[in-house]
C-alpha cells in the first residue's frame, strides 16, 4: 500500500549519502546558527545558489576572508556532525512533546564539551557548543518532567563555563533562582543565584532586570520576611515608567478565544446604502487609527524591523566592510558572522563611533543622502537586518529619518551595535509621525491582558533618555455598543 502511495521511490546508497550530507554541512556551515534551520541539512543552501545563478537573488558585497581553521582535522568535522544531528533529534522530540525521549537523547549526549581557541562567533560551529545547547534544552526537558533537582544541577554546570553560548547565561541564571525559590523552596540559594547573576559581566539587558524584578517580587512575599537584608544588598536596576494611554474599541468575538485579540475597525469607504463598512484589525491597527486621528498621516507597524532596516542602511559600508578575519567565510552570507556578539562593536569600534559622531552633526540634507545613497545601490540585497518593503518608498524612509533626527538615530545605533543580539528585540510597535511638523511617537501596543517585558521596559527607558516621545497604548474592549474610539 506504501508503494502505491509513495510511487516510484529512489534508495540512495548510505555511505556516498552521508558524504554529500556532510559537503552540505560544511559547505552551508554559516547557515546553521539557528535551530529550525537544520532540519534542511544544507538544501537551503543548494536553492539559494540556483537563485543568484539565475540572477534571482543578490547578496551585500563584501570580501570573504577566512583565517581560522574551524575544524582541526576530518574527524573533528565527524564529531561536529554527530553533535548537530544529536541537537536536530532533541529539538525534534521536543517539538512533538515526546519529553521521555527528549530525556534520553539529552542525556546520552551529556558527555561531550571541549574547549576551543577560536573567536565567540566561530565557536557556534564546534562540537561543544552544539552540546551545550543540547544541555541547555536539557533544562527544559527536566523541568517539564518536573526533575527539578537535575535541573538546577544542570544549570549549575552550564554556568561553570563562559566558553559556549554566553548569550544565555541570563536565562539560565534566571532558571536557577526561580528552580530555587518556587519548585525547591530553597529561597537563600535563590537569592545568592541572583546575585552571582546580576553580577555577571555577560548578562544582559532584560534578563538582568528579569533577575531584579525576581528579587523585588520575593522581598514583597511574606515567605521571605527573614531574607528581606539580604535581597536589600542585592543591585538595583533603575528603569523610568513613560506615559501611558488607554484607548477602547470593539472586540471582535472569534471562537476558542485563543490567539491575539482582534477589533471591529469602522473603515472610510462607504456602501451603496452609505452604510459604514467595518473591518477585522489587530490592536496596532486599531491604535495606528487612533494615532491618525491624533495628527500622525504616517505610520508603521514594523516592532524592531524598522530599526534594524534603519541601523543597517545608516551603518551598510561598516557592517560589511573588510579587513576583519573570518566574520565571512562564503558569498552566501546575509550578514557576519559576530553580529550577534561583542565581537561585532570591538571589530569596528573606531568606524562605529566616527558613523555615531557624523549622525549626531548631520543635517536633515546629510542624512537623506546617506539613505539615499546606500537605498540606490543595495536595494534587493538579501540583508537579515534589512526588510525592503518596511517603509513604501525611499521617500518615506527619509521622511522618518527627518523627524527622528541625527541624534537620537545615533545613540539608537550605538546601543544596537554594542549588543546586537539583546537589542534586536522589546523595541516599540509602532512608529507615527507627522509630515508637516516633523513630531513623532514611538508606541508600544499591548491588548487586553498584555504586559511589558523586561526588554520593552528597558528599551522604553532608553529611547525615552534619547529625547523620543514614547508611550505604552493600552487597547481595551468594549461592548457591542462600544464601536467607536475613545
Amino acid at each position: 500500500i506504501c508503494c502505491q502511495l509513495a510511487g516510484s521511490c529512489v534508495r540512495l546508497c548510505r555511505g556516498p549519502r552521508v558524504v554529500f550530507s556532510r559537503i552540505l554541512l560544511l559547505f552551508s556551515l554559516t547557515d546553521t546558527m539557528d535551530e529550525e534551520e537544520m532540519a534542511a541539512g544544507g538544501q537551503n543552501q543548494l536553492f539559494t545558489i540556483l537563485l543568484v545563478n539565475s540572477g534571482r537573488l543578490a547578496f551585500p558585497d563584501y570580501t570573504v576572508q577566512r583565517a581560522a581553521k574551524v575544524f582541526q582535522d576530518r574527524e573533528d568535522l565527524i564529531r561536529y556532525e554527530a553533535s548537530m544531528r544529536a541537537l536536530q533529534e532533541v529539538v525534534l522530540a521536543m517539538q512533538g512533546g515526546q519529553w521521555e525521549r527528549a530525556l534520553e537523547l539529552y542525556t546520552a549526549a551529556k558527555s561531550s564539551c571541549h574547549q576551543e581557541e577560536l573567536p565567540v562567533f566561530l565557536r557556534s560551529f564546534t562540537t561543544g557548543w552544539a552540546y551545550t545547547r543540547i544541555l541547555s534544552r536539557g533544562v527544559e526537558i527536566l523541568q517539564r518532567l518536573r526533575r527539578y533537582e537535575e535541573a538546577v544541577d544542570e544549570l549549575q554546570s552550564l554556568l561553570l563555563q563562559s566558553v559556549y553560548c554566553p548569550d544565555s547565561r541570563g536565562r539560565w541564571w534566571d532558571r536557577l533562582a526561580l528552580n530555587l525559590h518556587q519548585h525547591l523552596k530553597k529561597p537563600e540559594q535563590a537569592i545568592s543565584a541572583i546575585r552571582e547573576g546580576l553580577s555577571d559581566p555577560l548578562v544582559r539587558t532584560g534578563h538582568k532586570l528579569a533577575l531584579h524584578q525576581r528579587a523585588v517580587r520575593m522581598k514583597e512575599s511574606p515567605s521571605c520576611k527573614k531574607y528581606r537584608l539580604q535581597l536589600r544588598d542585592l543591585p538595583t536596576i533603575q528603569v523610568q515608567d513613560v506615559k501611558h494611554v488607554t484607548i477602547r474599541g470593539q472586540l471582535f468575538p472569534h471562537e476558542g478565544g485563543m490567539g491575539k485579540s482582534r477589533f471591529l475597525l469602522p473603515s472610510n469607504d462607504e456602501g451603496e446604502e452609505h452604510a459604514q463598512a467595518t473591518v477585522i484589525c489587530s490592536v496596532e491597527d486599531l491604535s495606528l487609527a487612533h494615532y491618525r486621528q491624533q495628527g500622525f498621516d504616517q505610520g508603521i507597524h514594523g516592532e524592531g524591523s524598522t530599526f534594524s532596516t534603519l541601523f543597517a542602511l545608516l551603518l551598510w559600508d561598516i557592517i560589511f566592510m573588510e579587513g576583519i578575519p573570518d566574520v565571512f567565510r562564503n558569498p552566501y552570507q546575509t550578514c557576519p558572522l559576530d553580529l550577534h556578539t561583542d565581537c561585532f562593536y570591538e571589530n569596528r569600534k573606531e568606524a562605529i563611533a566616527s558613523r555615531v559622531q557624523l549622525l549626531t552633526e548631520a543635517s536633515v540634507e546629510t542624512l537623506n543622502n546617506m539613505l539615499e545613497d546606500v537605498w540606490i545601490s543595495q536595494e534587493g540585497k538579501v540583508c537579515s537586518l534589512v526588510n525592503w518593503e518596511r517603509f513604501s518608498s525611499l521617500q518615506q524612509a527619509q521622511s522618518l529619518v527627518a523627524c527622528l533626527g541625527g541624534a537620537f538615530l545615533g545613540g539608537v545605533i550605538e546601543r544596537m551595535a554594542k549588543d546586537y543580539r539583546h537589542c534586536r528585540g522589546g523595541l516599540p510597535d509602532l512608529v507615527v509621525w507627522n509630515t508637516s511638523d516633523n513630531s513623532y511617537k514611538l508606541v508600544e501596543v499591548k491588548g487586553p491582558n498584555d504586559r511589558l517585558s523586561q526588554k520593552q521596559q528597558i528599551w522604553l527607558d532608553e529611547l525615552q533618555k534619547l529625547g523620543a516621545d514614547v508611550e505604552v497604548c493600552h487597547v481595551t474592549a468594549t461592548g457591542a455598543r462600544g464601536a467607536r474610539l475613545e
